[in-house]
């Protein structure tokens, strides 16, 4: 890492990582269905950013096993090779973290700008594709989606959003910097206007979570400035109320039609499947596996809508069980930290990226795409405050 360009005076690695994450944002798709242009350079961009700073052999262990026990179960199966290539691929980037990890601790900011600036584009690209019906929020929602690549789906968007929203409440406490943070805040409206559009039901509750939470956190912390925020918030939902209201009506109207999109039926199919096959339960139908999902209207899929009843239905339990603990132990050791440390600066990050996070595992299908290991990504951000705290301390 020792070479530098001129041009912000990063590392090569850094750079290459803003290229990909540059092309990802403006060309890319979270699951692309063939290999293009952008897709070859992002993965090459990437690879030269590659670094081994903090291993963990347990994580080694996991990567190892999903590259090879799943895939000989998937071509002993005879699964396609491209639906196996589209599922290893999405596995690779659950350890993003162990390639990419090194960047969290010389540069965490550039980690988070570069998610938040792939959740802002994916959004401006879903608000031009509802551009004939931007401006009657009556039609968000009906008919055939606009955006065939369903970016607003992405966790970036919500991600996004979040942290706008978040740190925008933080810079207004600032006497000196109210408006750089009035303007987050206006921001955050842009992922949220895509994810309306999309009418992204788990992403706008996770939305209005988070700033209850952050509400009454204020509330508890500094009870006059609350006043002041409570204040602000009901104003804005008085005038932008007509539009509001139209907008969950239209989130109300889809839970009506499709309710809860048939995930318990979606589950209960998967858990059929391997209880009728002793060897799958234990070690899955392979990578590329497919079967009748009840949630896509018992279309022949290769996905389901949860990471966990993923890896269970294509490396059964054993799978599972190593594969989560080699990529999710960082996220577990970042809670901990999170939750010992205390850092104020840390409440608005961890909200922002622990609302993608349970979504991706457990609603939507967007684990299997580059965004959910950035993700994950972002949680190393915990461990490296934990260990720069200790390096402080070292004399």
């Amino acid at each position: 890492m020792s070479a530098r360009f001129s041009f912000l005076h990063l590392p090569i690695q850094n750079l290459c990582f803003l290229m990909a994450m540059m092309i990802y944002a403006v060309f890319g798709s979270p699951t692309p269905d063939l290999l293009g242009v952008s897709e070859v350079l992002i993965a090459l961009f990437l690879l030269i950013a590659i670094g081994f700073s903090d291993v963990k052999n347990v994580s080694i262990l996991a990567l190892g096993y999903g590259l090879t026990l799943p895939v000989i179960i998937g071509i002993v199966a005879g699964n396609p090779v491209s639906d196996l290539i589209r599922d290893i691929i999405p596995f690779i980037f659950l350890y993003l973290p162990l390639f990419l990890g090194w960047m969290t601790k010389t540069h965490p900011r550039l980690v988070i700008i570069a998610v938040t600036s792939i959740g802002f584009i994916f959004s401006l690209r879903t608000i031009y594709a509802y551009r004939d019906i931007l401006w009657v929020p009556s039609l968000w929602g009906q008919g055939p989606p606009a955006d065939l690549l369903y970016l607003a789906n992405s966790p970036e968007v919500l991600f996004s959003c979040l942290i706008c929203i978040g740190f925008g409440g933080k810079v207004m406490m600032e006497r000196e910097r109210q408006f750089k943070g009035f303007i987050l805040i206006l921001l955050s409206l842009i992922p949220l206007i895509a994810m309306a559009l999309m009418t992204q039901r788990a992403g706008i509750g996770s939305v209005i979570i988070f700033v209850t939470l952050c509400l009454f956190g204020l509330l508890y912390n500094r009870s006059k400035l609350a006043v002041y925020f409570f204040g602000g918030v009901t104003v804005s939902l008085l005038l932008l109320w007509p539009f509001i209201g139209i907008v969950f009506q239209s989130l109300w109207q889809k839970t009506e039609l499709v309710g809860l999109n048939s995930r318990a039926e979606e589950w209960s199919a998967v858990m059929h499947l391997l209880s009728q096959n002793p060897f799958a339960l234990f070690f899955g139908f392979g990578w590329g596996g497919h079967f009748e999902n009840p949630a896509v209207g018992g279309l022949n899929v290769n996905y389901t809508h949860s990471l966990i009843s993923s890896l269970l239905l294509k490396t059964g339990i054993i799978g599972t069980v190593f594969i989560l603990f080699g990529c999710f132990t960082g996220v577990v050791r970042a809670g901990f930290i999170f939750l010992k440390e205390r850092v104020e600066r840390d409440y608005v990050l961890m909200g922002a990226v622990i609302f993608p996070f349970i979504i991706s595992v457990f609603l939507y299908a967007s684990y299997k795409s580059l965004g959910f290991g950035l993700i994950l990504l972002v949680f190393s951000i915990f461990l490296n405050r934990k260990l720069e705290k200790n390096n402080q301390a070292v004399p």
